[in-house]
């Protein structure tokens, strides 16, 4: 085993931010944009509970990584220093419009007038201010702005797919678009933005319309000196009751509006009183059950997991509640128990008998409490370690598993009081219960057929999964199988319980294994919400449709989640019940839900639109994000019942219809050989494209089922801003990195890192003497053109050769040179930016072995599918076609 072990939740230094308040041939189109509306913006922050600078504990095998922070340093300390290695004056000024390998023209299209989603380069230190109150659009996802609550739920909380809602139906049907919302309930605020209130009314709990039950908020009205309010919803007049009266100002409005959070904040929470309290409530328990099969402990899988466990368990929130169990099965299961006398032997409960369930000791024997029990979860890890490095079974070879026996024993100790598991597996269930055959038949890949493979197998798996969910377990599942799982048929766990499927498919320690490790971290140390009951209510004119789920498609506005964590998104659709007559339209979602400290509490989202009776109007209000993702995830969730390449059809006829509808309603007066796309909806077509390109719909034969099952439960799941990352990768060049100006590359500006625009996702747009970063989302890679400058390759790798770069199998940052700490800056504000995972840093070079998959990330370039150009050109001729 080569690979780094890593120890410890990676933390980032505490910064404050200032918020600031072509022409071409006839056959082929131009384009332009209409209705501009925009907007600048960066990426967001990290969490605020992201950002002190924690030392990770010692680990008695592993060694220790080291926190980050970034350089304050404002002056180049080359200047004035003899002993310094000065740039050579004869470097040339790379900069984003040198000379290209290619032509920056393709097929007579200008590839520079291709919309696409471009980050401002001043707002990566400078964030935009969005007012939620304004009810207008707001910023994009992956870029780099505030909230103010002044009244309406922010969009890092919801977002709408248009922010005009049509008045009437068949305005609505004229769109192509479906009218819907991108939920994240319990998304983390960035630096600078307040987290939910939290409002205790004591035992009668919070005040509610008794006629449609929706919790009191800032849309309500007071009218009669404060002794009635009208329901935003339902239009009912109500009293208030005596003891929460307040006369009202001048204005109207209640006198302690702005002292009350639930009548000035668009988001709050609600601590309830015990008749909410139906059941015991939760606690969070968490079983770990890893994977002891031979190919697991000799790739460095399972000893990067004890490591990371052991090191992470000082920052799981509440610790004082927290009980954690340690299980590990291969062909049988292994439970352990831990003297209370530490100089005595662990004891190990070995049960080789699978084919039921059975607990051999009872769930008091087998949890220990984060807090009260430290010493004996370190010696637990500890001593679990050593019988793995001692067992001789290992040398024989144990393969089978006995997967879904050991999932249902660790599910029956939660049984009673709920919880969470985290199922670590390589192979997948070949003995026991749950066990699975192989059917991943590549001969149906592409075909009518193909749709059979995401079809579950066997029915235990979606009937464990429910019950479960009825139990308040969730399931994590963290897959390493480097053929076939058949996530279609065990994902169920994850999908219906709340859970997350984390996948690694070709791991690999040395790149790997600190990928890993962070997706732990943010697993255990993220907002959890247990026990949720969630409901949605509507305004008059708008009526409930459904949600779209992991699970599937739920037509009832209520629904049940064992767990749902702070990435966790939910997709809503409307329908019209009536013509709206009101100048604005409300949603009201309710989660009540059981915090890590044990609260019952209640989370309200309050979000109010606009109306409107006119198309150009609508169209300039889409959210193109979360247009692409309400329609996308409305054909993918098809898979198991369509082929794929019908579905790509479907998804490209869908795009044709929207542009279409906007030309001729919109702006019939523009030549039939342009194409029109309106300002909030240009950059949708490469989402879409991006989408045809990925796993879940690409065409070409590198796709395995579980490639695409893993797809379509991350796209279904994944926070807005982390999927609009995977569809368009960006590339930010680093040997601009010479440049000395004040507000160049690296450098750091209030507190801020200046990460300089982003490059389009093209291979035509990569210098030879280039060197890049590319931020997926999942991985930060460096890539490093063979013609690179051997100063630059020095001060930002302390090596003296691209040679030398390529046979590093790790990046470790040159802290000791001036470019090289801009650079490390660059690589922590863009992992500062997501509030998803810490993403680790891979060097790629060019011809190495990793340039193929990096090139496929270039989703305009003429990769696994058409390239950008072509397939606007498509879109285009399709709607001339329809014209």
């Amino acid at each position: 085993m080569t690979s780094r072990l890593l120890t410890g939740p990676r933390r980032y230094a505490q910064a404050e931010a200032t918020v600031p308040c072509a022409s071409i041939p006839d056959s082929k189109p131009t384009f332009s944009h209409q209705n501009s509306n925009s907007s600048t913006g960066s990426v967001p922050f990290a969490h605020p509970s992201s950002n002190s600078v924690i030392t990770p504990i010692p680990s008695t095998y592993t060694a220790a990584t080291t926190p980050f922070s970034h350089n304050t340093q404002s002056q180049n300390p080359f200047v004035g220093n003899p002993n310094s290695t000065m740039p050579p004056q004869n470097y040339p000024n790379l900069t984003s419009t040198q000379i290209r390998r290619k032509s920056s023209k393709a097929k007579g299209i200008d590839i520079d007038s291709i919309p696409r989603p471009d980050i401002n380069a001043e707002t990566s230190y400078a964030p935009v201010q969005f007012n939620t109150s304004e009810l207008s659009n707001p910023p994009p996802s992956y870029t780099n702005y505030v909230t103010v609550d002044d009244g309406n739920a922010g969009p890092r909380y919801i977002r709408s797919s248009f922010y005009k809602v049509p008045t009437e139906e068949s305005l609505m049907n004229s769109l192509h678009m479906p009218f819907g919302m991108v939920i994240q309930p319990f998304a983390d605020p960035v630096m600078g933005e307040e987290c939910p209130p939290l409002v205790d009314y004591g035992q009668a709990g919070p005040l509610r319309c008794p006629k449609c039950r929706t919790y009191i908020n800032p849309n309500w009205i007071f009218i009669q000196g404060g002794n009635t309010f009208i329901c935003n919803l339902c239009k009912s007049h109500n009293p208030v009751p005596k003891e929460l009266y307040c006369p009202l100002d001048a204005h109207g409005n209640r006198a302690d509006r702005y002292e009350r959070p639930e009548l000035c904040k668009g988001v709050c929470e609600f601590l309830v009183p015990e008749s909410y309290h139906s059941k015991k409530l939760v606690t969070p328990n968490i079983i770990i059950c890893v994977e002891a099969s031979t190919s697991c402990y000799m790739s460095g899988i399972f000893h990067q997991i004890m490591s990371s466990i052991q090191s992470l368990l000082d920052f799981i929130p509440s610790p004082e509640l927290t009980r954690v169990c340690i299980v590990t099965y291969d062909s049988g299961i292994n439970y352990f128990r831990v003297p209370d006398d530490l100089s005595k032997d662990l004891s190990i409960i070995h049960v080789p008998e699978v084919d039921a369930g059975s607990l051999p000791l009872p769930q008091k024997a087998l949890f220990l409490n984060l807090h009260e029990d430290r010493e004996k979860l370190n010696f637990l890890i500890e001593k679990i370690v050593k019988h793995y490095e001692s067992n001789n079974r290992l040398q024989k070879g144990v393969a089978a598993t006995c997967f879904g026996t050991t999932l249902v024993d660790c599910c029956d100790l939660l049984a009673d009081e709920g919880g969470r598991v985290l199922m670590f597996g390589t192979h997948a269930p070949t003995t026991g219960l749950g066990k699975i055959k192989r059917r991943d038949d590549y001969k149906l890949m592409g075909g009518d057929k193909e749709r059979s493979l995401y079809i579950p197998q066997v029915e235990e798996y979606g009937e464990w999964a429910k019950n479960w969910l009825s139990k308040r377990i969730s399931i994590d599942l963290f897959c390493f199988a480097p053929e076939y799982f058949d996530l279609a048929t065990i994902g169920q766990i994850c999908n219906t319980t709340g859970g997350n499927i984390y996948y690694y498919p070709t791991y690999n320690g040395t790149y790997d294994g600190e990928k890993l490790h962070y997706d732990l971290s943010r697993n255990l140390t993220r907002t959890i919400a247990y026990d949720i009951i969630m409901t949605l209510r509507t305004s008059k004119g708008l009526a409930f449709l459904d949600y779209i789920l992991p699970n599937g498609r739920r037509p009832i506005p209520e629904v049940q989640f064992a767990t749902l964590d702070a990435d966790s998104v939910i997709n809503a659709y409307f329908r019209h019940e009536e013509k709206i007559k009101d100048e604005t339209v409300s949603v009201q979602l309710a989660l009540l839900y059981t915090n890590a400290y044990a609260q019952r509490v209640i989370r309200v989202i309050n979000f109010k639109l606009g109306t409107s009776n006119e198309l150009p109007t609508v169209f300039k209000s889409c959210d193109a994000e979360a247009v692409a993702q309400l329609i996308i995830k409305k054909n993918i969730l098809n898979i198991s019942n369509s082929s794929v390449p019908k579905i790509r059809k479907e998804l490209t006829d869908n795009l044709v219809a929207i542009f279409h509808s906007y030309k001729v309603r919109c702006a019939n007066s523009t030549p039939p050989t342009q194409l029109v796309f309106p300002d909030q909806l240009k950059v949708l077509p490469v989402f879409f494209l991006a989408t045809l390109k990925s796993h879940i719909l690409r065409a070409v034969g590198d796709t395995k089922p579980d490639d695409r099952s893993f797809d379509l439960h991350r796209f279904l799941k994944m926070p807005l801003n982390v999927l609009s990352n995977l569809w368009y990768v960006k590339i930010y060049p680093v040997h601009t990195i010479f440049d000395d100006n004040e507000y160049g590359p690296g450098n750091v500006v209030e507190d801020r890192v200046i990460l300089g625009p982003n490059l389009p996702a093209t291979d035509e747009k990569i210098d030879n003497y280039g060197m890049y970063l590319l931020d997926n989302n999942d991985m930060i890679l460096l890539y490093v053109k063979r013609s690179a400058d051997p100063t630059l390759i020095h001060e930002l790798f302390g090596v003296e050769s691209f040679q030398e770069v390529a046979a590093m199998t790790s990046f470790q940052e040159n802290t000791e040179s001036y470019y090289g700490m801009r650079l490390s800056n660059i690589i922590d504000q863009l992992r500062k930016n997501k509030n998803a995972s810490y993403q680790p840093v891979r060097i790629v070079t060019e011809k190495d072995a990793y340039e193929p998959a990096l090139m496929n990330l270039l989703v305009e370039d003429e990769r696994l599918g058409d390239s950008y150009n072509n397939f606007l050109c498509h879109i285009h001729k399709q709607i001339q076609d329809k014209l």
